[in-house]
């Protein structure tokens, strides 16, 4: 595979919000994930690491409700 925004050159990883294909110049390594460095990845992102979050939260809170009630 190659790199979406060179096509010369191999792609290293997979965009985990887009899937594109990224050379090392191209990709960004957040916590274990690799993403574009444009910014509408980074944020999009940025906002699923969030909802994760909030949701993990929102289910130990129900699951704690159920328990101690």
């Amino acid at each position: 595979m190659k790199c979406y925004n060179h096509h010369d050159r191999d792609a290293f990883g997979i965009c985990t919000v887009c899937g594109k294909g990224l050379c090392l110049e191209c990709m960004d390594a957040k916590k274990g994930a690799v993403i574009c460095k444009n910014d509408k990845c980074r944020k999009d992102f940025m906002i699923k690491k969030f909802l994760s979050v909030v949701l993990s939260v929102a289910v130990i809170a129900i699951l704690l409700f159920l328990v101690l009630d």
